[in-house]
């Protein structure tokens, strides 16, 4: 196993800037997501990474090895691209085959090495089919047998998996996931869907602007955001403005505590609640820790799950999320109360 370090990478193209001092450690076996949205320059770091993209300024190491200036070619990666770039004219199997023909590995060892990535990626019997005759999970499959077949160091995956529906995107997650594990692979993966960055990682990296601006285990950074930026991209978050005291942040008159340090008395103060964190009361004696009264402006029903849309007393928009095997009996128009654990309340940068 190999790990792969980048140190301080910058990037341009023309006049505008694209990656900004990036330096990350991508840990040997280890998957990690590249989340941000477009023109963060998440994909030009992976292609720098790759050696697709000189950098600027900065290198880049490979198990210890600096290969800044080393070609695609003598890298040892495996890269699945957003596309595929599946060989229509060849078979599964001859697709496959390419990039060991291209190494220089042919025969029977060459056709065993082969077949033996198409059971791993679950395409046994498979192998006379052109990619015309694949569904998109499959023709997935096959660039990535493709990608691994020549055992490299590391595998970069560009998006591979934006190009699937909902339901087949999330058994393909449970399917790369295996695949990365068994062998034990460091993987670096783009992705700009949230909930593909929670359940593939064992490390997400927010990047906003060309610079990474949080980066950890997937429940650190979704439980504990640094900023208003990275808790509202990695999935929804209430904003509360409000104002520092020695005991907690007042806010539309309520005193809401937290967990976290706080500056100084009489500072502005932005906490962070997660939706789902909080619940939902006709009254404000069955409400515990944190509590907020809101008006209900709207019930958002989607099957397992319905959202409420609240005002609280200042105007500010507020969301919850609730499971529907306990949605609370509010209505339109009625006042609540809403209420939280002080650990929940996380404060983040503005």
């Amino acid at each position: 196993m190999v790990g792969v370090d980048v140190a301080g990478v910058s990037k341009g193209f023309g006049a505008v800037p694209v990656l900004d001092d990036v330096s990350a450690a991508f840990a040997p076996g280890m998957l990690t997501s590249l989340l941000g949205p477009s023109g963060s320059g998440k994909t030009t770091l992976l292609r720098i990474i790759a050696g697709f993209e000189t950098p600027d300024r900065g290198s880049v190491r490979i198990g210890g090895e600096t290969v800044t200036d080393t070609p695609v070619w003598r890298r040892q990666i495996g890269m699945v691209f957003q596309s595929y770039a599946l060989f229509p004219h060849m078979t599964v199997l001859q697709n496959v085959l390419f990039g060991l023909h291209r190494r220089g590995v042919r025969g029977t060892d060459a056709i065993a090495r082969a077949r033996a990535t198409l059971d791993l990626v679950r395409l046994g019997g498979f192998e006379a089919r052109r990619p015309a005759q694949l569904s998109g999970g499959q023709q997935q499959r096959v660039a990535l047998a493709r990608a691994i077949v020549t055992g490299p160091r590391v595998l970069l995956l560009d998006e591979p998996l934006s190009a699937l529906d909902r339901r087949l995107r999330q058994e393909m997650q449970v399917e790369l996931r295996r695949i990365q594990r068994t062998l034990n692979l460091t993987t670096i993966f783009v992705t700009h869907d949230q909930e593909e960055a929670l359940t593939l990682s064992d490390t997400v990296a927010i990047l906003d602007h060309g610079r990474i601006v949080q980066s950890g285990a997937p429940a650190e950074v979704y439980e504990r955001p640094r900023s208003r930026f990275a808790a509202s991209f990695l999935g929804d978050a209430n904003f509360l403005a409000g104002t520092a005291t020695a005991d907690g942040v007042v806010v539309s008159g309520r005193l809401l505590r937290t967990a976290d340090p706080l500056p100084s008395p009489g500072s502005a103060v932005t906490l962070a609640v997660r939706p789902e964190k909080i619940g939902l009361d006709t009254a404000d004696s069955a409400a515990d820790g944190n509590t907020l009264p809101a008006i209900v402006q709207q019930i958002i029903y989607a099957g397992a799950a319905s959202t409420f849309l609240l005002a609280a007393e200042d105007g500010t928009l507020l969301r919850v999320f609730a499971q529907n095997r306990d949605v609370p009996a509010a209505a339109l128009g009625q006042r609540v109360v809403l209420h939280w654990a002080p650990a929940h309340s996380v404060v983040v940068a503005a």
